[in-house]
């Protein structure tokens, strides 16, 4: 399900790939999440809406869905507004991978997004999880994702962002361009494998309404397909290129990447972020944050430990 392209070199480490070695790029000092953390239900759990809108594919109109978990103690008529995130999943995955199906128990990701809340290790937010497919038909042809997650921007801004925002109390007081720039500081998107593809798609299409940005075991296929392994000096160049005509600052966007330290994708990772920290006028320690899970593989356990890490980070 969360499969990704994997094109490294027999015998290439992270160490053989030159420049700094995951150690030095390595954010340290992270507790880890807990078994109970991600297996036990919480004493005060969150609640799944599902949430069906419009869009377009391939000239034709057709009809997707989402879901939406918001915290224990959301009050849709209060006054109380919310950081949102967007979570997407990997090749394979649907938008109802993480948060299962409302009605049923709780799924892992709900147990570590309400352990944690409760737990006061992050703010009550809202999490959504939508799907690059466009129907039910979830193929593993990795190109053919990849082309979902170059258009996939197209119908975040359009038809998903409006219908999300428009039904829950996020920061955006209108839920068109204008109210979502306005919110910017109280977004984020993540993803993990193919996931983790369209989160760098999303930094360089939607910088202007996404702060943090949480790549999670992928790399940037905008210039080419696993495009951190074969093209990481081209990858990073466009990358800062989009940093430095969106008029935002160093301190006006975060990336907080992410990769298992037993993960084959980490070969794709790291020589893009390597490359990147050579443009230190857009990313540096500040801004770009690259954590290694230790052990972690190419799986949801990974997946779930890299989030733990990376949503205290922001927000």
């Amino acid at each position: 399900m969360l499969s990704l392209a994997v094109l490294l070199l027999a015998g290439c480490t992270a160490a053989d790939s030159g420049g700094r070695t995951v150690a030095e790029v390595t954010a340290t000092g992270a507790e880890r999440a807990t078994t109970g953390d991600i297996d036990s239900p919480a004493d005060e759990q969150g609640t799944v809406t599902r949430v069906d809108y419009p869009t377009e594919y391939d000239g034709d109109a057709i009809r997707k869905h989402a879901l939406v978990y918001t915290p224990a103690g959301y009050d849709q008529d209060g006054t109380d507004r919310y950081d949102i995130v967007y979570l997407m999943h990997g090749a394979g995955g649907n938008a109802d991978s993480w948060l299962g199906r409302t009605g049923d128990d709780p799924t892992r990701l709900q147990n570590l997004l309400d352990n944690m809340i409760e737990d006061d290790r992050i703010d009550p937010v809202i999490v959504v999880t939508p799907t690059f497919y466009p129907d039910d038909d979830s193929s593993m042809d990795l190109h053919y994702a990849g082309e979902l997650d170059r258009q996939f921007h197209v119908e975040l801004e359009n038809d998903l962002m409006p219908a999300v925002e428009s039904r829950f109390r996020t920061y955006a007081t209108t839920a068109d361009a204008d109210g979502f720039r306005a919110s910017r500081d109280h977004r984020a998107f993540g993803g993990f494998s193919m996931g983790g593809v369209t989160t760098w798609y999303t930094f360089i299409n939607d910088l202007d309404t996404f702060r943090y940005f949480m790549p999670m075991a992928g790399d940037s296929w905008a210039i080419a397909d696993s495009g951190g392994l074969v093209e990481p000096e081209r990858t990073a160049a466009q990358l800062d290129r989009v940093a430095r005509q969106s008029g935002f600052g160093k301190g006006d966007y975060r990336i907080l990447a992410s990769v298992g330290g037993s993960d084959g994708t980490i070969g794709q990772m790291q020589p893009q972020v390597d490359e990147m920290r050579e443009f230190p006028d857009s990313f540096d320690d500040s801004n770009l944050r690259f954590t290694i899970d230790a052990g972690g593989g190419h799986d949801d356990d990974s997946f779930l430990q890299q989030l733990h890490t990376s949503i205290q980070q922001i927000f």
